[in-house]
């Protein structure tokens, strides 16, 4: 079972992007630019559930919107 903490999340997010020197595209908020989701809240899209995990955000770079994958890196 993936963890969906949004304040966990977005810090891990920072402390990743500042740890790999990467650039940080994700919004600092967490909600998506273009449809306003949560990103980093589970939703549940048809058969299948979207969003980016604890674990994901503290060992990848996040580049677009796990739910209308808009990207934010163009």
């Amino acid at each position: 079972m993936k963890n969906f903490d949004i304040p966990l999340s977005i810090k891990s997010q920072k402390e990743f992007c500042d740890k790999t020197n990467s650039p940080h595209f994700a919004p600092l908020d967490g909600k998506c630019y273009a449809c306003k989701s949560q990103i980093y809240e589970e939703k549940k899209q048809g058969s299948f559930f979207t969003g980016v995990s604890v674990d994901k955000a503290s060992t990848q770079l996040i580049t677009g919107c796990p739910h209308c994958y808009r990207s934010y890196c163009d």
